[in-house]
């Protein structure tokens, strides 16, 4: 009977561990954004404040295209918006999974 209680509590530790995990690395993404926004109006290309969330991808691809001219590989920060929103959207899965345990 202890043994049940003992996986029920290491369960909900894990979930939140996940859950946090994921949150940060969304967090992590959206600033990663933000300063590729910020590099792209500082190049002339200029993002709405009110349609940021529907030019993020664009954003991203104006960033690569232009990092890839200028050094010939895309930048760091495509790459910090890139494998961070994947692991938050891997952890937050994760951590579904194991809430409907």
């Amino acid at each position: 009977m202890r043994f049940v209680g003992r996986v029920r509590w290491t369960m909900r530790n894990l979930f939140f561990i996940l859950a946090i995990a994921a949150v940060c690395c969304a967090l992590w993404a959206t600033v990663a954004a933000g300063m590729i926004a910020n590099f792209l109006e500082k190049k002339g290309i200029k993002t709405p404040f009110f349609l940021f969330r529907i030019y993020l991808f664009r954003n991203l691809r104006n960033y690569k295209e232009i990092t890839v001219q200028e050094t010939g590989r895309p930048g760091p920060l495509y790459y910090q918006y890139i494998i961070p929103i994947n692991a938050a959207l891997i952890l937050g899965l994760a951590a579904l999974a194991i809430k409907l345990l």
